[in-house]
């Protein structure tokens, strides 16, 4: 499920008023400071002042929003509307309802931007700048010399124009925004329906056998001693105990999804040898491989020193190994771990279904699947904590596949030890 974040689209929303704010502004500036000259006009030379500073303003704010300060650069814009609008008001006196329309539009702009307090102080500081406007320029007489009566009036109605055409157009963004947003919560309630269906089978299914098992055990032990047999109350307590490590498994890929996604996934990185850990994991997934049919081989190029969290480099392995186990069932599995230039290159290989060149990536994402549920079970999550831990761990992973010929998965770690891990950022099979 690819998510589109609210700052993505807060960022196309500034970028869509400065994109129209910016002409209008630089030709508005021209108009006035090309008039003020050849008119001698004091009121538009300190029109053309306030222009200017609100234009120089829009410069600041697209360099912020460009270096992703959205939220800066909304705040800058908007109080520079209303700097604009203040030293204005004191001047051209004949655009009174271009004024006070102007503030209505900065609050549109900032409102998506600031929070509650701020946008409270923002707000009462537009209402002032309107009662600012309405006693200079409504109840006061002009303190300059207004320009011809004939300039007054297409100069007003450009600038109600645009002042009204930028507030819509805000207004228009806003509501393709929402609309998005909408089909976004959509979508995420749908995903949560389906994921909870998922969950449900999927806790389920280690649920069932368990609950049997635990009863043919019961029943194995209320037998008398000629008829009860150790090893099949030994052979129930091992499935029993496999059925629990699967709800363990589940319960935890859960736990570490709300750890990510509230940006708290742990690491303790400590120097260990990558190959004894793949070692020990591929020895541990033997039983489990020989119940599939599959022939797990392993090569090493001898022992490899890298700074990563054991338990998390062992999840990992884990997810991997038993994906392989799971869509390569009967066929061989290889593990290959070898020093690439200064990085641990960890490579894992199934013959089994495959993957479909357009799923490659999104099996990273959270709850997605190449397969259908049915065929198969687990939630997708697997590989998107598999690429949230490698990226933390300052490593890569990769898939490619050609379908009915398997997958293979490439994970690649730093050697150097003193790899430090990097910010954990967002993004199975």
């Amino acid at each position: 499920m690819h998510e589109s974040s609210e700052e993505e689209l807060k960022q196309l929303r500034l970028r869509q008023f400065l994109q129209w704010m910016w002409p209008v502004a630089v030709g508005f500036l021209l108009v006035y400071a090309a008039f003020a000259v050849v008119l001698r006009s004091p009121a538009l030379a300190g029109g053309s002042v306030a222009v200017g500073v609100y234009t120089a303003a829009l410069v600041w704010a697209r360099r912020l929003a460009l270096h992703g300060h959205t939220a800066r650069a909304a705040w800058v814009t908007g109080h520079a509307l209303l700097v604009m609008v203040a030293i204005g008001s004191l001047f051209v006196h004949f655009l009174f309802a271009a004024l006070l329309l102007m503030p209505v539009a900065g609050v549109a702009l900032v409102l998506p931007y600031l929070e509650r307090r701020e946008l409270g102080r923002f707000m009462f500081a537009a209402l002032g700048v309107d009662i600012w406007v309405t006693v200079v320029d409504g109840l006061l007489p002009p303190l300059v010399e207004q320009p011809p009566s004939w300039l007054q009036q297409c100069v007003l109605a450009l600038a109600v124009v645009a002042c009204v055409a930028l507030t819509f157009r805000l207004l228009w963004v806003d509501s393709a925004r929402l609309r998005r947003s909408l089909v976004l919560a959509e979508k995420a309630v749908a995903a949560r329906d389906e994921f909870l269906s998922v969950a449900s089978h999927e806790l389920r299914t280690p649920l069932t056998p368990l609950s049997l098992r635990l009863q043919q055990l019961r029943r194995e032990l209320s037998l008398p001693p000629p008829h009860s047999s150790a090893e099949r109350a030994q052979f129930h307590l091992d499935v029993s105990q496999r059925q629990v490590k699967k709800l363990v498994d589940l319960v935890d890929d859960l736990l570490d999804v709300s750890r990510i996604s509230a940006g708290r996934l742990e690491l303790r990185p400590t120097r260990v040898d990558l190959a004894e850990v793949v070692r020990d994991a591929v020895r541990r997934f033997e039983p489990q491989a020989r119940r599939a049919g599959c022939t797990l081989t392993l090569e090493l190029d001898g022992a490899l020193m890298a700074r990563v969290d054991p338990l998390r480099f062992e999840q990992v392995l884990d997810n991997l190994l038993s994906n392989a186990l799971k869509y390569g069932a009967g066929k061989p599995i290889r593990v290959r771990l070898e020093r690439h230039e200064a990085r641990a290159r960890l490579t894992v290989r199934d013959e089994g279904i495959g993957i479909a060149p357009a799923a490659l990536e999104r099996i990273f994402d959270r709850f997605e699947r190449a397969v259908s549920e049915r065929h198969f079970g687990g939630l997708g999550l697997g590989l998107y904590i598999v690429r949230r831990v490698v990226a933390a761990s300052g490593g890569t992973i990769s898939a490619a596949s050609v379908p009915g010929q398997g997958a293979t998965f490439t994970v690649e770690l730093p050697l150097s030890t003193d790899a430090s891990l990097v910010p954990l950022v967002s993004g199975g099979r």
